[in-house]
């Protein structure tokens, strides 16, 4: 009897282990809906904040920031140190972003003070359908059913984008910045967490993917990855960067798109036609007298957050600022960028209406949140963000992204494409039966909420570089530090460290429970994984943050 009882608490033991040594496995699949990538541990080392009096460099990932600093060492200036940097990234952490996505890049020219951005966003195909985000029926498709495969894919512009912009100003040569990325390639690195997370958490990537290098290392995490054709791409590249959109490669990514959804027009010409564009900067002057600059349009980042601190500094001036009159405010921007923004080559925009403050103020009194659904897995998806200063002090904010965690899946010459043309509305007319200003449409780039920007101090000095990952959240993940940082006096090391929160059609989350009094609506605690990058500038000397929530590091 004894035996029997013994044998019997075995099994339960047993049994009890496997459970909870799954439990996390299966948590991370039910919860892949809500937060496409987890957070790293928690952590705040040395290696998250440095200071310089030259040169300095903020990235989502050591490797990165190392090779950036290799590029500097050697001579090299902000956009030589961007084109290894963003390719290194493309490498290590190929779940965020890399050259089968986008780019905006917002870059400060010390010598000129022009303050200019390269617009290196994706653009459907010509041929596309506008209801390829509908179902028969003339409903909207769920997220994943529109994300993954061929449909989503828009024509990659982050190489376009880091050419022009070595091209322009650029000391070393195109080749010699590349090299240390083939050699890293070649030789090997091992996976950060991120992209160890994102491969265990990921239920589609392998279904679509059944023999994928990556797939290896995730029972062998101290594996070297070795991407032997990331590293013959970049070598095609090296020599002609033409040759991704008008050449071998080209043809491969039309085929794979082709291959997996026939629905997607993507075509060669579609690719051959791409150019990246460089133009002004948008800067908007705040009523504290700091500038703000960074993307214009397609992007909405810009517009959004100085529309947030436009709003909060005339808050300030009436009371003393609670919680809710930031979710509030979020909650209004998000409104009027679904209402006025898109792609303004398609759609008339009228920016300086949008930033008055009289008509803000105006719309503001009179907004009542909109209650609706709220889909969290389209608002924060998987970008990456870095900065670089140079000796020269020249400054350069790049936020880059492959929309969702590995974007489409679609793997091809060792990089994934992006699934960016979700970012549309999948619908083309509203509940009233207008046409909706971010709808489908051949040649338009979706709207997009990446946020490089570049601020400058009441003297038209540089202040400092700021962005983030995050979808939707990364207007809100911004404009809370820098609420913190002109409102509350906070440093930016501990507006980093504290809970970020967003309210998006009428739905609240917050990051950390200590949050929920200061709520006066029901709202949920849940991940809200941003991955802030910042240099800013004091008394002569640069100060570098990165976000404890992800991988980063300061150099």
């Amino acid at each position: 009897m004894k035996k029997k009882i013994k044998n019997l608490f075995s099994l339960i033991l047993l049994f009890l282990f496997f459970i909870f040594k799954d439990f996390p496995i299966l948590a991370n699949q039910m919860d892949n809906y809500i937060e496409p990538e987890e957070k790293s541990v928690f952590n705040y080392s040395q290696s998250k904040k440095k200071s310089s009096k030259t040169q300095i460099i903020v990235t989502a990932n050591d490797y990165a920031s190392e090779i950036g600093g290799e590029i500097l060492g050697k001579g090299g200036n902000a956009a030589d140190a961007t084109v290894a940097i963003q390719l290194t990234l493309g490498l290590v952490e190929p779940q965020s972003s890399g050259i089968g996505g986008g780019t905006f890049i917002t870059y400060y020219d010390n010598i000129k003070k022009s303050v200019l951005f390269y617009d290196g966003r994706e653009k459907a195909p010509q041929n596309i359908d506008q209801n390829i985000f509908l179902n028969n029926d003339g409903s909207r498709k769920k997220f994943f059913d529109a994300a993954i495969g061929g449909q989503s894919v828009g024509v990659p512009g982050t190489l376009a984008a880091i050419f022009k912009f070595h091209s322009d100003y650029g000391i070393l040569k195109w080749k010699d910045v590349i090299e240390p990325v083939i050699n890293l390639a070649d030789n090997g690195f091992y996976p950060p967490s991120r992209l160890l997370n994102a491969l265990k958490k990921d239920k589609f990537l392998f279904n679509i993917n059944k023999n994928l290098l990556f797939k290896e290392i995730i029972g062998n995490p101290r594996k070297k990855i070795f991407n032997y054709e990331y590293s013959e791409t970049l070598r095609k590249i090296s020599e002609n960067y033409r040759v991704f959109y008008e050449g071998s490669i080209a043809k491969k990514i039309a085929k794979k798109v082709s291959d997996y959804e026939k629905n997607n027009s993507l075509s060669d010409n579609d690719l051959r036609s791409y150019f990246a564009k460089k133009k002004n900067a948008l800067c908007i002057l705040l009523p504290n007298k700091i500038k703000i600059c960074g993307p214009n349009l397609p992007s909405s980042g810009t517009i959004c957050i100085a529309q947030v601190l436009k709003i909060i500094d005339y808050i300030k001036k009436n009371k003393e600022i609670e919680l809710s009159d930031i979710l509030n405010t979020l909650d209004f921007v998000y409104y009027l960028r679904e209402r006025f923004l898109a792609d303004d080559k398609f759609v008339r925009i009228n920016i300086d209406e949008l930033i008055n403050i009289d008509f803000l103020i105006e719309r503001f009194l009179k907004y009542k949140t909109k209650k609706k659904s709220f889909l969290a897995e389209e608002i924060l998806n998987s970008t990456s963000h870095f900065s670089v200063v140079d000796k020269f002090e020249n400054v350069v904010s790049v936020t880059s992204s492959i929309e969702s965690t590995f974007g489409s899946r679609l793997f091809v010459n060792g990089f994934f494409l992006n699934n960016q043309l979700t970012d549309f509305s999948f619908k083309s007319t509203n509940k009233d039966n207008k046409l909706i200003k971010n709808r489908v449409q051949g040649g338009k780039k979706p709207l997009s909420s990446m946020s490089p920007l570049i601020i400058f101090d009441q003297n038209n000095n540089f202040l400092m570089s700021i962005g983030s990952p995050g979808g939707k959240a990364i207007i809100s993940y911004v404009s809370r530090v820098l609420i913190d940082y002109f409102y509350f006096n906070k440093t930016l090391e501990n507006s980093i460290k504290s809970p970020n929160f967003i309210k998006i059609n009428g739905s609240v989350f917050l990051e950390n429970i200590s949050l929920k009094p200061k709520v006066k609506e029901n709202s949920k605690v849940r991940n809200l994984t941003s991955g802030i990058g910042i240099i800013v500038k004091k008394k002569n000397k640069f100060f570098g943050f990165a976000d404890h929530r992800r991988d980063g590091t300061v150099r």
